[in-house]
Protein backbone atom coordinates (compact mmCIF):
# COMPACT_ATOMS: atom_id res chain seq x y z
CA UNK A 1 0.00 0.00 0.00
CA UNK A 2 1.27 3.44 -0.90
CA UNK A 3 0.87 6.46 1.34
CA UNK A 4 -1.05 9.47 0.12
CA UNK A 5 1.11 12.55 0.46
CA UNK A 6 -1.03 15.07 -1.40
CA UNK A 7 -4.27 16.13 0.26
CA UNK A 8 -7.49 15.57 -1.64
CA UNK A 9 -9.44 18.85 -1.72
CA UNK A 10 -13.09 18.40 -0.80
CA UNK A 11 -15.71 21.06 -1.53
CA UNK A 12 -18.97 20.66 0.41
CA UNK A 13 -21.90 22.65 -0.97
CA UNK A 14 -24.83 22.97 1.44
CA UNK A 15 -28.07 24.17 -0.10
CA UNK A 16 -30.79 23.86 2.54
CA UNK A 17 -32.24 26.97 4.22
CA UNK A 18 -33.08 24.79 7.27
CA UNK A 19 -29.65 25.28 8.87
CA UNK A 20 -29.01 23.04 11.87
CA UNK A 21 -32.30 21.24 11.21
CA UNK A 22 -31.25 20.20 7.71
CA UNK A 23 -30.96 16.45 7.18
CA UNK A 24 -28.87 16.82 4.03
CA UNK A 25 -26.42 18.97 6.02
CA UNK A 26 -26.41 16.39 8.80
CA UNK A 27 -25.43 13.59 6.41
CA UNK A 28 -22.82 15.81 4.71
CA UNK A 29 -21.30 16.47 8.14
CA UNK A 30 -21.16 12.71 8.71
CA UNK A 31 -19.34 12.25 5.41
CA UNK A 32 -16.85 14.97 6.34
CA UNK A 33 -16.32 13.37 9.75
CA UNK A 34 -15.69 9.93 8.24
CA UNK A 35 -13.25 11.31 5.68
CA UNK A 36 -11.42 13.23 8.41
CA UNK A 37 -11.08 10.05 10.44
CA UNK A 38 -9.73 7.96 7.57
CA UNK A 39 -6.08 7.26 6.85
CA UNK A 40 -6.16 9.50 3.80
CA UNK A 41 -5.42 13.21 3.77
CA UNK A 42 -8.25 15.64 3.01
CA UNK A 43 -8.76 19.38 3.22
CA UNK A 44 -12.27 20.83 3.31
CA UNK A 45 -13.96 23.93 1.96
CA UNK A 46 -17.56 24.50 3.09
CA UNK A 47 -19.86 26.58 0.91
CA UNK A 48 -23.14 27.09 2.79
CA UNK A 49 -25.51 28.75 0.34
CA UNK A 50 -27.93 29.65 3.12
CA UNK A 51 -25.20 31.74 4.76
CA UNK A 52 -23.88 33.28 1.54
CA UNK A 53 -26.70 33.06 -1.05
CA UNK A 54 -25.55 33.19 -4.67
CA UNK A 55 -26.85 36.17 -6.65
CA UNK A 56 -30.00 35.56 -8.64
CA UNK A 57 -29.28 35.73 -12.36
CA UNK A 58 -30.86 38.82 -13.93
CA UNK A 59 -30.55 40.78 -17.16
CA UNK A 60 -27.48 42.93 -16.35
CA UNK A 61 -25.62 39.92 -14.93
CA UNK A 62 -26.45 37.77 -17.95
CA UNK A 63 -25.14 40.50 -20.24
CA UNK A 64 -21.95 40.69 -18.19
CA UNK A 65 -21.53 36.91 -18.43
CA UNK A 66 -21.45 37.15 -22.23
CA UNK A 67 -19.21 40.22 -22.40
CA UNK A 68 -15.50 39.50 -23.09
CA UNK A 69 -13.47 39.91 -19.88
CA UNK A 70 -11.35 42.72 -21.32
CA UNK A 71 -14.48 44.71 -22.21
CA UNK A 72 -16.22 44.51 -18.83
CA UNK A 73 -17.02 47.78 -17.12
CA UNK A 74 -16.19 48.18 -13.44
CA UNK A 75 -19.83 47.58 -12.55
CA UNK A 76 -19.91 44.41 -14.69
CA UNK A 77 -16.70 43.14 -13.06
CA UNK A 78 -18.47 43.35 -9.72
CA UNK A 79 -21.46 41.48 -11.12
CA UNK A 80 -19.38 38.53 -12.38
CA UNK A 81 -17.06 38.29 -9.37
CA UNK A 82 -19.26 35.91 -7.30
CA UNK A 83 -19.53 33.56 -10.28
CA UNK A 84 -15.77 33.52 -10.80
CA UNK A 85 -15.20 32.78 -7.12
CA UNK A 86 -17.63 29.84 -7.14
CA UNK A 87 -16.13 28.44 -10.34
CA UNK A 88 -12.61 28.67 -8.94
CA UNK A 89 -13.72 26.65 -5.91
CA UNK A 90 -15.00 23.96 -8.26
CA UNK A 91 -11.79 23.96 -10.27
CA UNK A 92 -9.67 23.64 -7.14
CA UNK A 93 -11.63 20.71 -5.70
CA UNK A 94 -10.95 17.01 -6.27
CA UNK A 95 -14.18 15.82 -4.64
CA UNK A 96 -17.49 17.70 -4.70
CA UNK A 97 -20.20 16.96 -2.16
CA UNK A 98 -23.64 18.40 -2.84
CA UNK A 99 -25.93 18.39 0.20
CA UNK A 100 -29.25 18.81 -1.58
CA UNK A 101 -32.64 19.12 0.11
CA UNK A 102 -35.63 18.53 -2.13
CA UNK A 103 -38.04 21.46 -2.38
CA UNK A 104 -41.19 21.02 -4.44
CA UNK A 105 -39.81 17.94 -6.22
CA UNK A 106 -36.57 19.65 -7.27
CA UNK A 107 -33.57 21.47 -5.80
CA UNK A 108 -33.77 24.52 -3.54
CA UNK A 109 -33.82 28.00 -5.04
CA UNK A 110 -30.43 28.55 -3.38
CA UNK A 111 -28.92 25.65 -5.32
CA UNK A 112 -30.59 26.73 -8.57
CA UNK A 113 -28.99 30.17 -8.22
CA UNK A 114 -25.67 28.42 -7.60
CA UNK A 115 -26.08 26.36 -10.77
CA UNK A 116 -26.81 29.54 -12.74
CA UNK A 117 -23.56 31.03 -11.44
CA UNK A 118 -21.31 28.06 -12.25
CA UNK A 119 -22.63 27.05 -15.67
CA UNK A 120 -20.63 29.52 -17.72
CA UNK A 121 -19.76 29.07 -21.40
CA UNK A 122 -16.01 29.14 -21.87
CA UNK A 123 -15.37 28.57 -18.17
CA UNK A 124 -17.12 25.32 -17.23
CA UNK A 125 -18.47 24.20 -20.62
CA UNK A 126 -18.07 24.96 -24.30
CA UNK A 127 -20.04 24.35 -27.47
CA UNK A 128 -18.83 22.90 -30.75
CA UNK A 129 -20.38 21.27 -33.79
CA UNK A 130 -20.56 18.11 -31.68
CA UNK A 131 -22.58 19.78 -28.95
CA UNK A 132 -21.67 20.82 -25.39
CA UNK A 133 -18.37 19.82 -23.84
CA UNK A 134 -17.79 19.93 -20.08
CA UNK A 135 -14.51 21.50 -18.99
CA UNK A 136 -14.30 20.36 -15.34
CA UNK A 137 -13.03 16.84 -15.81
CA UNK A 138 -11.18 14.43 -13.53
CA UNK A 139 -13.31 15.05 -10.44
CA UNK A 140 -15.56 12.96 -8.23
CA UNK A 141 -18.96 14.10 -7.00
CA UNK A 142 -21.32 12.87 -4.30
CA UNK A 143 -24.96 13.96 -4.26
CA UNK A 144 -26.64 13.66 -0.86
CA UNK A 145 -30.29 13.93 -1.84
CA UNK A 146 -32.76 14.28 1.02
CA UNK A 147 -36.54 14.24 0.61
CA UNK A 148 -39.59 13.91 2.79
CA UNK A 149 -41.09 11.27 0.51
CA UNK A 150 -39.33 8.14 -0.70
CA UNK A 151 -38.73 8.71 -4.40
CA UNK A 152 -36.98 5.36 -4.76
CA UNK A 153 -40.40 3.71 -4.82
CA UNK A 154 -41.35 2.80 -8.37
CA UNK A 155 -44.49 4.96 -8.53
CA UNK A 156 -42.59 8.01 -7.23
CA UNK A 157 -39.49 7.86 -9.44
CA UNK A 158 -41.03 10.03 -12.23
CA UNK A 159 -41.68 12.79 -9.68
CA UNK A 160 -38.02 13.12 -8.67
CA UNK A 161 -36.57 16.13 -10.49
CA UNK A 162 -33.82 16.61 -7.93
CA UNK A 163 -31.22 13.87 -8.44
CA UNK A 164 -31.60 13.54 -12.24
CA UNK A 165 -31.24 17.31 -12.64
CA UNK A 166 -28.10 17.51 -10.50
CA UNK A 167 -26.55 14.55 -12.32
CA UNK A 168 -27.31 16.20 -15.67
CA UNK A 169 -25.77 19.53 -14.58
CA UNK A 170 -22.62 17.80 -13.33
CA UNK A 171 -22.33 15.82 -16.58
CA UNK A 172 -22.85 19.05 -18.51
CA UNK A 173 -19.82 20.69 -16.89
CA UNK A 174 -17.66 17.58 -17.30
CA UNK A 175 -18.13 15.61 -14.07
CA UNK A 176 -19.22 12.05 -14.77
CA UNK A 177 -17.93 10.14 -11.71
CA UNK A 178 -21.02 10.70 -9.56
CA UNK A 179 -22.28 8.78 -6.52
CA UNK A 180 -25.81 9.24 -5.19
CA UNK A 181 -26.60 8.96 -1.48
CA UNK A 182 -30.40 9.14 -1.06
CA UNK A 183 -31.87 10.15 2.32
CA UNK A 184 -35.54 9.82 1.47
CA UNK A 185 -38.76 9.25 3.34
CA UNK A 186 -37.67 11.44 6.25
CA UNK A 187 -41.15 12.99 6.64
CA UNK A 188 -42.90 9.62 6.74
CA UNK A 189 -42.52 9.03 10.47
CA UNK A 190 -39.65 8.61 12.91
CA UNK A 191 -38.95 5.01 11.91
CA UNK A 192 -38.73 5.90 8.22
CA UNK A 193 -36.48 8.89 8.94
CA UNK A 194 -34.14 6.81 11.10
CA UNK A 195 -34.00 4.09 8.44
CA UNK A 196 -33.18 6.66 5.74
CA UNK A 197 -30.39 8.24 7.78
CA UNK A 198 -28.86 4.90 8.74
CA UNK A 199 -28.99 3.77 5.12
CA UNK A 200 -27.26 6.97 4.01
CA UNK A 201 -24.51 6.51 6.60
CA UNK A 202 -24.00 2.91 5.43
CA UNK A 203 -23.76 4.12 1.82
CA UNK A 204 -21.18 6.70 2.83
CA UNK A 205 -19.11 4.15 4.71
CA UNK A 206 -19.06 1.96 1.59
CA UNK A 207 -18.21 4.93 -0.62
CA UNK A 208 -15.22 5.89 1.48
CA UNK A 209 -13.80 2.39 1.34
CA UNK A 210 -14.62 1.78 -2.30
CA UNK A 211 -14.18 5.14 -4.06
CA UNK A 212 -13.26 8.23 -2.09
CA UNK A 213 -10.32 6.96 -0.04
CA UNK A 214 -8.06 6.72 -3.06
CA UNK A 215 -4.39 5.86 -3.01
CA UNK A 216 -2.07 8.06 -5.05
Amino acid sequence: MTTQTTAQKVLIIKSSPAGEHSISNEIAAYLQQQLSGSEQNYTFTIRDLAQTPPPVLDGPMLQAFYTPAEQLTHAQQQLVQPSLELIQELKDADILIFASAMHNFSITSLLKSYVDQICRMGLTFSYSENGPQGLLTGKQAVIIASAGMDFQQEHAVPMDFQSPYLKHILNFIGITDISLVPVQGVAMGDESAARAKNGARDNIDSLIVGKLALEV
